[in-house]
């Protein structure tokens, strides 16, 4: 089994963080056959909290596990915390394989998007 989690940052209002998992849901279907599930996570102000995703998810002994960094930028999210979670949880579970891909501003065809959004 292998299982995505779109990691974002959280935010005190609900509607932003519900925005993270209609995100998930939505990409689900576009991503299955590759992704048996597509989970959403949380650094902070909103559950579910990554370091419990990561736990809940490895304890399910899948065969891999793709964090996709929901951020812009680089900050101490990107360099820090997500790494440092993703490898405690790996050393607790070194059999299953742990992945994080670029974040989401590191991705070329970003301002692809943004052209296509902005330009009539």
């Amino acid at each position: 089994m292998n299982i995505l989690v779109i990691a974002a940052h959280g935010s005190r209002k609900n509607e932003s963080n519900q925005e993270v998992i209609a995100l998930a849901q939505t990409l689900a279907p576009k991503v299955n056959g590759y992704f048996d599930r597509v989970e959403p996570a949380f650094l902070q102000f909103a559950q579910p909290l990554l370091e419990t995703t990561l736990e809940t998810l490895a304890s399910e002994d899948p065969e891999r596990i793709v964090v996709f960094p929901f951020f812009i930028g680089s900050g101490s999210h990107i360099k820090k915390d997500i790494p440092s979670l993703v490898d405690g949880t790996q050393k607790k579970y070194p059999h299953i394989l742990f992945d994080i891909t670029r974040h989401l501003g590191k991705i070329e065809a970003i301002s692809d998007i943004i052209a296509k959004e902005v330009m009539p």
